[in-house]
Order: C-alpha cells, then sequence, then structure tokens
C-alpha cells in the first residue's frame, strides 16, 4: 500500500475535526440567549387591524379596525389605537364605537376606550339614532354593561341628555344617570 493510501484517511478525519470545530467556533458567536426584558415596549406591534367574528349561523356579531395594535411583556392588556368596533344583532348593526385609544383586558373582558370616545347607534323604524360623546368609556363584556364617571352628551333623536357619569346595563336596557343631569326634551 502506498503512502498516500495510509494518509487518506488520518488526513480526512482531521479534515473534519477542523470542519466541526469552525462549524461549533461559529454558532458560538451567534447571541441566542435572550437579552433583558424591557418591560416598557410592546412584544409585538400589528398595524392596520382588521378582525371578524361570527355567530353560530354565520352572521356576523363584531367587527374590529385599529391602526395598531400591541401587547407588552408579562402584561395580559391588549393596548389598541383608533380603535372602530361594530356590534350586530342578529347579523344587522346594532352599534359602533370610535376611539382614540383603547384598551382591553382578557382576565376580566373588560373593554376601556379613551380620548374621543363616540357611541353610535342608527336610526331604526322604531327608535331614533343614539350619538353618545365622552371622554372615557368601560365596557364589560361578560356584564354586558357600559359606564363611565365622566361627562357626556347625549343626543337621542333631537333630544339631547347631559350628565356626569352614568351605567348602561344592556339585557334591561336601563340607564342610571350619575349626577349633573340635564335633559332637553325635542318631540
Amino acid at each position: 500500500m502506498n503512502r498516500a493510501a495510509r494518509l487518506f484517511p488520518l488526513g480526512l478525519m482531521l479534515g473534519m475535526a477542523l470542519l466541526a470545530f469552525w462549524l461549533n467556533v461559529l454558532t458560538m458567536q451567534r447571541d441566542d440567549a435572550p437579552g433583558k426584558l424591557d418591560l416598557s415596549r410592546p412584544e409585538y406591534t400589528i398595524k392596520q387591524l382588521t378582525a371578524k367574528r361570527f355567530d353560530a349561523q354565520g352572521r356576523p356579531q363584531q367587527y374590529m379596525q385599529a391602526a395598531q395594535m400591541w401587547q407588552l411583556p408579562r402584561n395580559p392588556n391588549v393596548y389598541l389605537s383608533q380603535p372602530r368596533i361594530e356590534v350586530f344583532q342578529q347579523g344587522v348593526p346594532d352599534y359602533t364605537v370610535t376611539a382614540a385609544a383603547g384598551r382591553y383586558h382578557k382576565q376580566q373582558k373588560t373593554a376601556d376606550f379613551s380620548d374621543n370616545v363616540r357611541w353610535e347607534r342608527k336610526a331604526t323604524a322604531a327608535a331614533p339614532a343614539i350619538l353618545l360623546q365622552t371622554s372615557v368609556l368601560h365596557v364589560d363584556t361578560v356584564a354586558r354593561s357600559a359606564s363611565n364617571r365622566a361627562p357626556l352628551v347625549a343626543d337621542y333623536g333631537t333630544s339631547q341628555l347631559k350628565s356626569t357619569g352614568f351605567i348602561y346595563q344592556q339585557d334591561s336596557g336601563q340607564l342610571n344617570l350619575l349626577s349633573n343631569v340635564r335633559i332637553t326634551y325635542a318631540p
């Protein structure tokens, strides 16, 4: 056997060892370990969000749009910029909520809207249009209620209501006005 034939397996083993060492060095230089978590920076951000929810019959139930949505690390709340939420009853539009900012509390299943909040219901054959404007609005999706402790103005057809704070129960249709109530009734 010639000398080259005897050295080939030895050279091959040496080459493989060098290749393994080199690959190990390359992969160890990458910093795969996560750095310190910055709790003030979003864990994720979604721009131009559109979401639709349908009922068991396939009819629209909710429609949501937002310019941006994000969540902070270790925080169960979801934040929204310029949210617009449409709620449907049996596939027919019921009301719309818009605001400059919003926050959804996943654990409590509640939402808080702030800055230029508008709650709107279009006129139907049975009732005139309603437009409620306020600076903040708290919505409890489990209790099916809406409330706030801030000033609000509500236009109901040609009538107008002004109040500081309210509690609205959707199931009973009951509206409790908390203070400084002024109503201008125009039939």
